[in-house]
């Protein structure tokens, strides 16, 4: 979905002109619904049949579909022992991250063919990537359904051994602050999401079609960055750190992006207020009265610090939630895991619109600032 990210703002504006930034948080929130409700849906759906191919294949149904990811992070638990848990993880998650990193690729080589340009009054810069993407989806059920193993399981007690084994309840504390912290996550990595764009035209004065190539670039090193990140976490020591410690560089690293966006005296560059424009200015009232922040500054934190940050918390709230609930199929489980980071992408989109449109990014970084550092204590 990553591929949509950087055009969804321009070409809502392509619709209707007069759209509002807190009717594009109600479309971006809408899509997480669906994912919400087909979550816990599918995860208890994935535990209780003992199979997986048919819960991953729903993710050629947009939304709802989208839940699928409680079964493969269950799949994932169920077919890794608790030793290589960390591994298995990590290869997963990155191998999601380098799906999120062709989608900029993708939208900026659309952006760059197509520019303003229809063909066959039905493909652009916009439609091209989803009739792409149904393709990709139609090619994945394909060879989930001739491909995918879902019969044997490594990391969880056989049937047999199950009837003659009474496993403990897991510790329901840990799980709820892992489900806590992926909260966080996704509310942290929502923001960025979907106001990437949006900051960019109102900080450098970009235009749509300069936002849609410029942040495919940006997100496409981030996610390059991301990806190494995980692939270092799986296959060597740093990975087996103890995991407060990389929960706690993951959120240190998470709130310096925020930090830089705060209204230092120090940034000297003005935003370039012009109410009267529909592309390449600042447009909003808040405009004159925030500083622009240095455009290798803003780089460095969106590409090093997040392509960072993202992996150490993922890598370690993953691994460790996993453990927590033992050697058992974690379908429901990971469902809820799963529903608790919708619910934040329900709320991110909502929240983050509205307080941009009205005072700019200075409140959402004291918010998300506010959220963070008391969890690292």
């Amino acid at each position: 979905m990553s591929i949509f990210f950087t055009s969804m703002w321009p070409y809502l504006l392509q619709l209707d002109p007069n759209a509002k930034l807190s009717f594009f948080g109600i479309v971006l929130a809408s899509f997480s619904v669906g994912q919400a409700i087909g979550s816990p849906i599918i995860g208890y759906w994935s535990e209780k049949s003992r199979k997986f191919k048919l819960p991953i294949a729903t993710g050629i149904l947009i939304g709802f579909g989208c839940g699928n990811l409680s079964a493969l992070r269950a799949y994932v638990s169920a077919c890794s022992t608790e030793q290589d848990r960390n591994k298995a993880i990590s290869y997963s998650f990155g191998s999601f991250s380098s799906g999120m990193l062709s989608g900029p690729i993708l939208q900026s080589i659309f952006a760059m063919t197509f520019g303003e340009h229809t063909y066959l009054k039905l493909l652009d810069a916009y439609t091209t990537p989803a009739f792409f993407l149904s393709s990709a989806f139609s090619i994945t059920v394909i060879l989930v359904f001739y491909f995918f193993d879902d019969d044997s399981f490594a990391g969880v007690i056989s049937e047999t051994d199950e009837s003659k084994v009474e496993l403990p309840q897991f510790d329901k504390l840990p799980a709820f602050l892992c489900i806590f912290l992926w909260f966080i996550i996704q509310l942290v990595f929502v923001e960025q999401e979907s106001l990437s764009t949006v900051l960019t035209i109102a900080m450098y004065d970009w235009t749509s079609n300069q936002a849609i190539i410029y942040n495919g670039y940006i997100e496409t090193l981030s996610c390059f960055i991301t990806v190494s990140t995980y692939v270092v976490l799986g296959s060597t020591r740093i990975g087996e750190i103890n995991k407060r410690f990389n929960i706690l560089v993951g959120l240190g690293l998470f709130a310096s992006y925020f930090i830089v966006l705060l209204p230092w005296p120090v940034y000297s560059g003005k935003l370039d207020y012009n109410p009267n424009v529909t592309d390449g200015a600042c447009t909003y009232s808040w405009c004159p009265d925030l500083p622009q922040v240095p455009l290798p500054l803003y780089l460095f934190v969106y590409i090093i610090c997040n392509g960072i940050a993202f992996p150490f918390l993922t890598n370690a709230i993953g691994t460790l939630f996993s453990q927590i609930l033992g050697p058992k199929h974690q379908g429901t489980m990971q469902g809820v895991y799963a529903f608790f980071g919708s619910l934040a992408r329900i709320l991110a989109p909502l929240m983050c619109t509205t307080l941009f449109d009205v005072s700019g990014y200075t409140w959402i970084s004291v918010i998300i600032l506010s959220e963070n550092y008391p969890n690292a204590n």
